[in-house]
């Protein structure tokens, strides 16, 4: 197992890299996956299937979180894991994510709006 150092933690929490670990079954669990890479995309990520260098966190499917993807999934999350990669599940991703549109939208409607003072000259 190897060591994550504050460097590599640095690396990672600017990189633009997701790491997609399985492949949805179910239908919500399908539907949230395409939601959460269209999203991520559109935000300027880029979505990985295997890591290659420094990557900001692991998008996973229940059944590889639960143990019950592939051998080769296993791998992914386990090495994703060693080297410190945040492993989250595509359901709270989700959960996550629409949480941070409410906040923001409530933020943006509650934001004051400019006001810009009329100039005066002096007399």
């Amino acid at each position: 197992m190897s060591t994550v150092t504050h460097i590599d933690t640095a690396r990672a929490r600017r990189s633009r890299k997701v790491l997609f670990i399985g492949n949805p079954t179910g239908y919500n669990e399908v539907s949230q996956w395409a939601m959460v890479k269209q999203s991520l995309v559109a935000d300027g990520f880029e979505p990985v299937r295997t890591i290659d260098g420094p990557t900001l966190c692991a998008i996973v499917t229940d059944d590889v979180l639960d143990a019950a993807g592939s051998p080769h999934d296993a791998r992914t999350i386990e090495h994703a894991r060693e080297q410190g990669v945040q492993c989250i599940s595509v359901t709270d991703t989700t959960r996550i994510w629409q949480a941070t549109a409410r906040v923001r939208a409530r933020i943006a409607q509650n934001a004051p709006t400019a006001r810009v003072s009329p100039h005066h000259q002096g007399a």
